[in-house]
């Protein structure tokens, strides 16, 4: 035989050789647990994954990567409906389930917080909410906006991430962003009356939009009943006070998505100036021009 077919024959052995090596490798990666999995409950809980039991919580356990269902069924309210979510286990990460089970599903509260891995090298952050839709979001202090929520890039290490919602009770997650993956949290707020917030300052009456020289903008329904005037044209900025549903404003200046108005804000005991101009959303303002 032919020295070059020779060699020819053995690198296409070879190349078998490392392609069913590699295919052996991913499958038994594929069943390996790798993927860690908490579990946290009030009271004490049952938990299944697939059907099956593995243990009561507080859990901590490992398992393989991949798509389960997971349901945690309450040992001391029987009246209770046992809760169950889809979640998908990532490898080399903990995805961490939080459940406070209350007399009604309505009063029950809790999160699940996982890492997705990115294509990226920057760290990522979506909260999505099951109930209700549209809370408030603030993260490290700072207003974020409404749910849905994606954030990118977010700077990688721990967050204090705050939750809420009119007539909900307030929820804090401190969870960590890790650069590479996108942080995601899956949120229930219990639906119990909450503490008033410390009142932000509310812009006078608007002139009457009949009145009302063009360009103007006029507040439309929100699912907060007011819309946030802000420093700057982002969410990320501070907070200057609110504006009513229905309220019209001088148009000063539209900027992507955002409209800068005319408002009188006055000052407030808890040291924010008052202020005559500001920006609004315009997912929540409609311009006449």
């Amino acid at each position: 035989m032919p020295k070059t077919k020779l060699i020819g024959l053995i690198l296409i052995a070879a190349g078998l050789i490392i392609g069913v090596g590699f295919s052996v490798f991913a499958f038994i990666r594929s069943r390996t647990p790798t993927a860690g999995l908490k579990v946290f409950s009030t009271p004490p809980a049952l938990v299944f994954i697939d059907n099956a039991q593995v243990g009561r919580t507080p859990l901590e356990k490992l398992f393989p990567p991949g798509e389960v269902t997971v349901k945690i069924i309450p040992d001391t309210l029987a009246n209770v409906s046992p809760y169950q979510a889809k979640i998908r286990l990532t490898p080399d990460t903990y995805t961490v389930i939080h459940r406070e089970f209350g007399e009604t599903d309505d009063t029950s509260a809790g999160d699940i917080t996982s890492l997705l891995g990115e294509s990226g090298s920057e760290a990522s952050l979506s909260i999505v909410t099951s109930y209700p839709d549209s809370a408030s979001v603030t993260i490290d202090g700072q207003p974020q906006g409404f749910t849905p929520l994606l954030i990118s890039p977010v700077t990688p290490g721990d967050h204090n991430i705050t939750l809420s919602a009119p007539g909900f009770t307030d929820r804090q997650i401190t969870a960590q962003a890790v650069a590479s993956y996108r942080l995601a949290l899956t949120v229930k707020l219990s639906g119990s009356p909450a503490p008033l917030p410390t009142p932000l300052p509310t812009a006078s009456p608007a002139t009457p939009s009949a009145t009302l020289a063009r360009p103007y903008v006029r507040i439309l329904d929100t699912p907060t009943g007011f819309l946030r005037v802000r420093s700057e044209p982002k969410t990320t900025s501070s907070e200057l006070g609110q504006v009513k549903p229905a309220a019209t404003y001088p148009l000063l200046k539209s900027d992507s998505g955002w409209y800068l108005i005319k408002v009188d804000l006055p000052s407030t005991s808890s040291g924010l100036p008052a202020v005559g101009q500001g920006w609004v959303s315009s997912q929540y303002a409609q311009k006449y021009e």
